[in-house]
């Protein structure tokens, strides 16, 4: 029985750093001016039942125009909620990385042309 207590105590511990993170990055999106949206992805979007202890953060950042490079080639604000511990630029549009406090996340940013179908 505790085991179970502890088990669920765990998952609510990750689902609510896991939210509080997408928390913070929109703050600090939000207080640049540059950004229009941050679009959660997977478990950490629309599908956030699927959340649990072993998720990471999937999501989009919507700059506005001419803004892109910028978020690009400078990730202070990806480490402003938390040190990084890791980050690797896996596509030309955003990153995989970790968090000093074991958050792993898959990003990308792109501008709103780049998102027309």
């Amino acid at each position: 029985m505790n085991e179970m207590k502890c088990a669920t105590s765990e998952r609510q511990v990750r689902i609510a750093s896991l939210n509080a993170r997408m928390q913070e990055l929109a703050s600090v999106m939000r207080d640049s001016g540059d950004f229009l949206a941050l679009l959660g992805l997977g478990s950490a979007g629309v599908e956030s039942d699927r959340l649990d202890e072993w998720s990471d953060l999937d999501f989009f950042a919507i700059v506005r125009p001419g803004m892109k490079q910028r978020y690009i080639a400078d990730t202070a604000w990806l480490a402003a909620p938390c040190s990084l511990d890791w980050i690797f630029r896996n596509t030309v549009d955003g990153y995989k990385l970790l968090w000093k406090d074991g958050i792993f996340a898959e990003m990308a940013v792109f501008e709103p042309s780049e998102l027309a179908a």
